[in-house]
């Protein structure tokens, strides 16, 4: 599938479950694979709550390259330290992730995600799990960690 054939699928695929006028008027034929990764990380909501697109479907269409500079990891074994910003974990990853000096981080981990969370030297964490993700946490006096444990049902 080309990226022009995957921007396409993925806006037809967003409408067929209730995306919005406002936002799929906004999204055109030639919007580029890192504009719909943008537009995914920050409608993260929307493809929680409507399994989209599907982990198969971005398995199978999405180069990790392009996952990457969006802060998206799709079943890879992770050991990392990391910035300000989202993160987001699908499928099975597993591993270590630190968060250190007055650093503001958000994970998101969906599906099977299974990962080492700490927070160290100020930095302030907050980690969401879907599915059946889960998030063992570690920090210090210096720093938070906020975990949210959400239920999700999908049809």
């Amino acid at each position: 599938m080309t990226d022009r054939e995957l921007n396409i699928a993925l806006r037809e695929m967003a409408r067929s479950n209730g995306l919005c006028d406002k936002w799929y008027g906004s999204w055109k034929d030639d919007d580029t694979i890192d504009e719909c990764l943008d537009r995914y990380v920050r409608g993260f909501d929307f493809a929680v709550k409507n399994d989209y697109p599907p982990i198969d479907f971005i398995r199978r269409n999405f180069r990790k390259d392009d996952l990457h500079r969006h802060n998206i990891y799709v079943d890879e074994k992770v050991d990392m330290t990391i910035g300000n910003g989202i993160y987001i974990f699908l499928g099975h990853c597993t591993g270590n992730v630190k968060v250190e000096d007055l650093v503001a981080a958000t994970l998101y981990l969906r599906h099977e995600c299974d990962l080492s969370i700490s927070s160290v030297d100020g930095a302030i964490t907050y980690v969401s799990c879907y599915d059946d993700s889960h998030a063992m946490t570690k920090c210090d006096k210096y720093s938070t960690i906020k975990v949210y444990n959400h239920i999700t049902k999908h049809e």
